[in-house]
């Protein structure tokens, strides 16, 4: 009698490989949590990284500030102790600050006024010479020691100075085309004698301002250079500077009202680009700053509710692709669909309510965008 085949199973191997399979699971998932964990710590510290920057920078502004205002305030008190070094330090460390303060410009012609007082060294006249007392003089009437000194009158300081020497010194800045330091000159020479050859000084102070104030202008520091021309406008005519001012404070008071009052930016900037034809300016193509200032006034009419004129101002934005464009275009003209849409429902809910419907053809009763043309 034969016995059947008896098989022997191991189940020793199918368990092991359940096991490594396992842990092989087990370092995934704990692989990943760590690397999510990472994640989330790199994120946290490079969030606090980024805010303490910002701190920082807040405070070294803020600092920098302070520090200046300090500067300036002890600038006139170092000028009239006669510290003139320690006042010239502190003026050419102020001029290298990234900021230039306020007060730098304020102080040039104060201060070199009082350096070239400090830089002359007149000699006396030979009348104080004489002997310092009189023999036949009563002891009584000794106090007035300082005679000699008074009989020049005050404020006449002119004499104390060469004052052809200082003139010729700004027509040589002229010729150099040093600018500022012409205009620091004849102030000066302003300063000193009002007179002296008045109308030679104020003609070479209309030339210095007005090739200073272009230069401003084609740089791009505008309000320095309306300063210029204002000061110019007072001394005569100033013909090739008047397009230069106006342009700059149509551009200004663009910049200035693109979100505190964007119709008035709209104006302005589309005076510039279709008026004027002007393309480019300072900071880039005008067309990018209009194209900025319609959606900020659109944005703005879509708050108030008056989306039909939205839709205008959207439209017009969208029309204009400069070629550096600061807004989302995408967003632009999802939000000029969502107004054409709102505007459509609020006329049928006006038709209705008025016991008729618009008519089909009737035009648009929307707002052109203001300034626009073309």
């Amino acid at each position: 009698m034969k016995s059947q085949g008896v098989h022997i199973v191991n189940y020793s191997a199918p368990r092991r490989r359940r096991r490594g399979l396992t842990c092989i699971l087990w370092g995934l998932g704990a692989g990943f949590c760590l690397l999510v964990a990472s994640l989330i710590v790199s994120g946290a510290v490079y969030a606090g990284w980024n805010t303490g920057l910002a701190t920082a920078r807040a405070e070294s502004t803020v600092a920098a500030q302070d520090y200046a205002r300090q500067q300036c305030d002890r600038i006139p008190s170092d000028l009239l102790g006669g510290s003139l070094r320690l006042a010239q330090s502190r003026l050419e460390h102020l001029a290298k600050l990234r900021q230039t303060p306020d007060c730098l410009p304020l102080m040039a012609s104060t201060a070199t006024v009082i350096f070239l007082l400090s830089a002359s060294s007149p000699t006396p006249p030979a009348t104080e010479t004489a002997t310092p007392f009189q023999p036949t003089a009563p002891p009584a009437t000794d106090a007035p020691t300082r005679a000699p000194t008074a009989t020049a009158p005050d404020g006449d300081i002119s004499t104390d100075f060469d004052l052809d020497a200082l003139l010729a010194e700004a027509q040589g800045a002229l010729r150099l085309r040093d600018y500022p330091a012409a205009i620091d000159t004849l102030d000066a020479i302003i300063s000193i004698d009002g007179d002296f050859q008045r109308e030679s000084v104020q003609r070479l102070m209309m030339e210095a301002l007005t090739a200073q104030a272009l230069a401003l202008y084609h740089s791009g520091r505008l309000s320095e250079a309306i300063v210029l021309t204002d000061r110019a406008e007072e001394l005569g005519s100033i013909d090739e500077l008047y397009h230069e001012r106006y342009i700059a404070l149509l551009y200004l008071a663009g910049q200035r009202y693109k979100t505190a009052n964007p119709a008035e930016a709209v104006q302005n900037f589309s005076s510039l680009y279709y008026e004027f034809g002007l393309r480019e300016y300072v900071n880039g193509p005008i067309a990018t700053d209009l194209q900025e200032a319609h959606r900020h006034y659109a944005m703005a009419l879509v708050l108030q509710g008056d989306h039909c004129s939205a839709q205008a101002q959207f439209e017009a934005a969208l029309q204009l692709n400069p070629p550096i464009s600061r807004v989302n275009l995408a967003d632009l003209s999802a939000r000029l669909k969502q107004s054409i849409e709102t505007c459509q429902s609020q006329r049928e809910e006006a038709a209705s309510s008025a016991g008729g419907a618009a008519p089909a053809t009737q035009p648009t009763a929307t707002r052109a965008p203001v300034g626009y043309s073309g």
